[in-house]
């Protein structure tokens, strides 16, 4: 890979005030005195910036005032506060220029703001009269006319709508926007105050909410809201954390997935107990528990359960540990219950001075998920209750801690935040309820506009750092705001070192030597080597690159933007079902099976159309009025039902509605391969190691000799195996830190790992088996089974015959973290993918070797997961197949798809596996000249020279030349080419089936399918058996239309599909056809990658037939050279009246 070199950070074009200083200000303001010229030093969170202040600014008083609290003297609470703002004005003959307000830090303001006004003074009103003294003394200066607005969008309720133009005034954006749905429609929206900051681009999408002054839509600190990029939905607890650190928020929503790295350290027992109680005391309100004695019954069975074992194994809680500590809540649940729900009045509740007057009459939905599109939010709510008050009815949002009442701002937000969500969704919601189950304290928290305001700004600058932007410009620095200046918290920070890293390469950023990341960065960062610095920074901007094209792509959007009949067209859902039969509990889950439903909402006997949809994918329910109302897995796939294990009972609460069912587009594998990649820069041995290996290459070393138990032990299993493959499993064991086993096509690599995983298991080592896919993992344990070996298979995703190895299985009776750990600690083989390594089992567990096996089709972050749980590894696959998938070009070209075994691989590092057991010597030669520089070998003379078998061969006599030569089974035309030709100047002579004519028309041609299609016929007629014919296409489009078309039950599937397996006759279909073969750009092309060729010619034992318009496939390097190897008299052109060859005899069976 290239040496990483990140540019400076520029800011936005549209604001030239970076992201990290527009901090969010909460109620107050100091001005400073009048005709006041000062060369000042502003520390903001200890960062500092000189500006040169020239003002004439008069002093403003803000005054503080709550009509409704009163102090103990019965008195109005009056806050004077002053804040000084300095602004730079600049007049000269051409421009006038501003600058932005400086504003304090918003979570040093939100701390002093709690500090500095009474508890029981409400903010609700407080304004502030700068502005408007700005817009008065400047306003023959700045003020442009403005035009009458007479767009038919109403803004007085949020309205989703596009950017288009972006005009900077001295004290405002001003917006022009057109209705996403509604181009013609558009509008002009000045915003205001703290608004004027926020960070927006042209052609971002944008939520307004706004007042029409004087015929404009104003948005200011008064009313209003600007939501920018609404489809990236940030939960409310990680905007509510970012009240305290911004950059830590950001550092944990990308890195979050370190904590389930084996070496992560951190008490997470509070985190347990927490959610433990959230359970206790919500499952005993659902089924109406409120007695002492049946609280802790059921505290007892939640404690038995399956889920509560795993997470007390994960966190290395004892069952009596928790007991003890979960057992003091069981009375204040009691307690809770019987005051607010039985009204059964409880003293120490009711003696509570500020304590929640009312009582709960009924409870809505516990865990209630909320996706808010309209807000550019989503969160989980523990209760939604309605609840009585003076009489008055409504509906509350319940938020449940279970640690010391402190009523922080944090936990506030979280609060103000729900009631905004839940407000949207139809409910009469202005208020929420925020209890410290502890203390049984509760009380009601409002929601005014300053607050709900300054959340909303705080959510717009998270975006600025979520949204994944796509760029063509090489490296680039993860974005992240300025770091706060805060000793204690800095030091302990579970991301520290990530933040100090950054810190290091960020020029725009210099910390005064008092910082406390000043000193602590030195001592992170001395640690490491700068080209360790260099290699992870380098690995997180490419995934960033990579997931930027994924969310380009990203289909989430799709639930609040489609109808969920338009859904189903992009194959994305499945839409208008109803439940059938009854719902089925399975301890914490529930069995739905769904049926079609017809407009009235009746069943339906229609199929459904599973398009896109897998068994064990993730899902998403939703409703035509809700978003996400549950999620689950597809457990089984009819004609005409699906089946579905999902979180939580969906009729329950919607007993009348219809359901859609969307795919989940998850962001959790970006976030493992960060976690991954970001985990290597701890400071602790096994990470060393890896550094050491994976960044520094350091070469591997091996013991001198092995010993004679060894050698006795491992003589009988290795003796059936080649030289090479005897000599690879003996210098694997013989490794120190690693060893890479490269096995070329047909050599045997599946059995030579499964020998080596035997002897390891007969001299007493521990191994763990990984692959890049599950059928990897399962080719290797389906072996092992044969061979009575026992292991455990991890995941949920393996081959039916491995049921009883099954973790479900081997877990279906655990009932205690002991029982987990017993049963875990007793298997000393475990497999599953590289992806399933996050599991909780290999969080506490270090096995003897790792066994990765598809190697080289793993990104180096991901294989980097089960590497922290092994002393050695060995890395087994074929660099010259195919290479990790990478969707971005600018990430390719940049070197994402370097395996770690190519990364490695050397002379003294790597053993070839090079005698093959699978082609003939025509498709071997084809492979030796192609790719392996003629390091293939046959393994016998039968391989060399077998043929494939057709009993009926007399049928062939009777069809047409071109096919006789392309079917001939003579070893000598074992590799055949049809030169389809140019295909693409058929289609105006044929009236073909418009269900064939595939809209993708550059990557799939019907006339290939033609042929492949005669072929396949053929083959059968003579009596060749389906299980020995194999089709493969290059693109997934050409794959969908080829199964239209052929009919018959054989495989056909893309080159990446066909890794590891063979057959006895290929067909490769190119598909592509172009009329200005120029237009090809080979190093971005699929078919232009010599290693997807070498899968494809050598996944063929005995016949290969490559289908292809030569004049423009010649156009890649790699068919040019191909096409040179093969020998023209088995090449064969598809002309009308040529061997007897017309189209229109092929396409008239279409």
């Amino acid at each position: 890979m290239k040496k990483i070199e990140f540019p400076h950070k520029k800011n936005n074009a549209t604001n030239n005030t970076k992201p990290s200083q527009k901090k969010i200000s909460m109620y107050f303001m100091k001005v400073p005195p009048k005709n006041s010229t000062v060369e000042t030093s502003v520390t903001n969170n200890g960062m500092q910036r000189k500006r040169k202040i020239s003002e004439n600014i008069d002093l403003v008083q803000v005054k503080l005032t709550n009509n409704s609290s009163r102090n103990n003297s019965g008195k109005e609470n009056i806050i004077n506060e002053y804040e000084y703002i300095s602004t730079i004005c600049k007049l000269n003959e051409k421009q006038i220029m501003t600058s932005n307000t400086l504003q304090a830090n918003k979570s040093d303001n939100l701390v002093n703001l709690k500090k500095s006004v009474p508890s029981n003074v409400k903010h609700d009103g407080i304004h502030s009269e700068l502005e408007s003294f700005f817009a008065d003394d400047f306003k023959d200066c700045f003020e442009e006319e403005w035009c009458t607005d007479s767009s038919q969008i109403n803004f007085k309720s949020l309205q989703r709508c596009k950017v288009i133009d972006i005009k900077m005034e001295y004290n405002s954006i001003i917006l022009t926007v057109k209705q996403e749905d509604n181009e013609t429609c558009d509008a002009i929206v000045r915003c205001l105050d703290f608004w004027k900051n926020t960070k927006v681009q042209k052609d971002d999408i944008v939520v307004i909410e706004a007042r029409k002054e004087n015929n404009q839509w104003i948005i200011d600190n008064n009313s209003g809201f600007l939501i920018v990029n609404p489809d990236i939905l940030i939960s409310g607890t990680t905007i509510a954390g970012a009240l305290f650190c911004e950059r830590k928020a950001v550092l944990t929503e990308r890195f979050r997935k370190m904590e389930s790295l084996p070496y992560f350290e951190g008490d997470q027992t509070p985190l347990v107990i927490g959610s433990l109680v959230h359970e206790l005391l919500q499952t005993a309100i659902q089924k109406n528990i409120c007695e002492v004695k049946g609280i802790t019954k059921l505290m007892d069975n939640i404690l038995q359960t399956k889920d509560t074992s795993s997470l007390l194994y994960a966190s290395d809680i004892s069952l009596d540990t928790c007991r003890q500590q979960m057992l003091p809540y069981v009375s204040k649940i009691h307690e809770f219950i019987q005051h607010y729900l039985n009204d059964k009045t409880q003293q120490k509740i009711n003696n509570m001075k500020y304590n929640f007057r009312g009582r709960i009459t009924h409870i809505h939905d516990i865990e209630e998920s909320i996706w808010q599109p309209k807000l550019g939010i989503k969160g989980k709510v523990d209760i939604t209750a309605e609840v009585k008050i003076n009489s008055k009815r409504k509906i509350m949002p319940i938020e449940i801690k279970t640690g010391k009442p402190s009523f922080s701002l944090e936990h506030k937000g979280q609060i103000i935040l729900y009631i905004m969500m839940m407000s949207l969704t139809g409910q009469d919601t202005d208020t929420g309820l925020l209890l410290y189950l502890r203390e049984n304290d509760m009380q009601e928290i409002n929601s005014s506009y300053p607050e709900k305001r300054d959340l909303m700004l705080l959510r717009n600058s998270l975006a600025t750092y979520f949204i994944q932007k796509s760029t063509e410009k090489g490296w680039q620095m993860l974005e992240l705001p300025e770091p706060i200046n805060h000793h204690s918290a800095c030091s302990k920070c579970t991301y520290n070192t990530l933040c100090c890293l950054y810190l290091s390469k960020d020029s725009n950023i210099q910390l005064p030597e008092t910082h406390p990341l000043v000193e602590l960065g030195k001592k992170i960062l001395n640690k490491f080597k700068p080209s360790h610095i260099d290699y992870v920074l380098q690995w997180i901007s490419l995934l960033e690159i990579e997931e930027s094209s994924q969310s380009t792509d990203n289909t989430m959007k799709y639930l609040w933007t489609l109808s969920p009949e338009k859904r189903e067209v992009k194959r994305t859902c499945i839409c208008n079902l109803k439940v059938i039969g009854h719902v089925i509990s399975y301890n914490t889950k529930y069995k739905h099976t769904f049926i079609r439903a017809n407009l009235n909402g009746q069943f339906s006997s229609t199929n459904i159309p599973y398009t896109e949809f897998l068994d064990n994918e993730y899902i998403l329910v939703s409703t035509n009025t809700r978003i996400n109302i549950s999620a689950g897995f597809i457990i089984e796939r009819k004609e005409d039902s699906i089946t579905l294990i999902l979180e939580r009972d969906v009729t329950k609460y919607n007993t009348d509605e219809l359901f859609h069912i969307d795919k989940y587009h998850s962001s959790s594998l970006y976030s493992i391969n960060l976690a991954n990649v970001g985990g290597l820069m701890n400071d602790n041995e096994i990470c060393e190691r890896l550094r050491n290996i994976v960044i520094d290459r350091k070469q591997a070393t091996f013991e001198k000799g092995l010993s004679h138990a060894v050698i006795t032990k491992s003589a009988k299993i290795i003796q059936n195996l080649n030289k090479v493959q005897q000599r690879a499993i003996l210098k694997a064991i013989s490794a120190n830190e690693y060893f890479l086993i490269k096995g070329m096509p047909g050599t045997g690599k599946t059995q030579t790992v499964v020998a080596l995983v035997e002897v390891l298991h007969k001299i007493g080592r521990s191994v763990l088996i990984t692959a890049h896919t599950n059928s990897a993992v399962d080719n290797i344990l389906l072996k092992l089974l044969d061979k009575r070996i026992d292991f455990l298979r991890l995941g949920s995703s393996f081959h039916p015959s491995l049921r009883y190895k099954s973790e479900i299985y081997a877990t279906s009776n655990c009932r205690s973290p002991t029982s987990l750990e017993a049963m875990y600690s007793g298997k000393n083989i475990i497999g599953t993918t590289c992806y399933g390594a996050h599991h909780v089992l290999l969080g506490k567990r270090t096995f003897d070797v790792c066994i990765v096996d598809e190697s080289t089709q793993v990104w180096q972050p991901t294989v980097l997961r089960p590497l922290y749980n092994a002393k050695k590894f060995i890395l087994v696959g074929d660099p010259d197949q195919l290479p990790p998938i990478v969707k971005n070009r600018l990430a390719r070209k940049l070197g994402a798809d370097e395996s770690l075994f190519a990364r490695l691989d050397s002379e003294n590092n790597t053993i070839k596996l090079t005698k093959q057991y699978r082609m003939n010597k025509s498709i071997m030669r084809l492979a030796n000249k192609l790719t392996y520089n003629d390091m293939l070998k046959a393994g016998d003379i039968s391989i060399e020279n077998a043929t494939f078998v057709s009993p009926c061969h007399e049928f062939l006599m009777k069809e047409a030349k071109w096919i006789q030569k392309a079917l001939s089974s003579d070893i000598s035309d074992s590799v055949i080419v049809l030169n389809a030709g140019h295909t693409n100047k058929l289609k105006e002579s044929y009236d073909l089936s418009e269900k064939y004519l595939d809209s993708d028309e550059v990557n799939s041609n019907i006339w290939e399918a033609a042929v492949v299609s005669k072929l396949v016929k053929t083959l059968l007629k003579m009596n060749v058996k389906l299980d020995n014919i194999g089709v493969i296409a290059p693109y997934r489009a050409h794959v969908n239309l080829l199964k239209k078309i052929v009919t018959e039950d054989i495989e056909i599937n893309t080159v990446d599909q066909y890794q590891g397996r063979d057959k006895e006759i290929i067909i490769y279909s190119c598909a592509k056809c172009l009329s200005n073969p120029d237009d090809i750009k080979e190093d971005l092309e699929v078919l232009g990658d010599h290693r997807r060729l070498t899968v494809a010619i050598t996944r063929a034992k005995h016949k290969l037939i490559v289908i292809a318009d030569k004049s423009t496939v010649s156009r890649y390097s790699v068919f040019k050279k191909l096409f040179n190897l093969i020998e023209d008299k088995n090449t064969i052109d598809l002309k009308d009246n040529c061997d007897g060859f017309y189209w229109r005899n092929l396409v008239c069976t279409v």
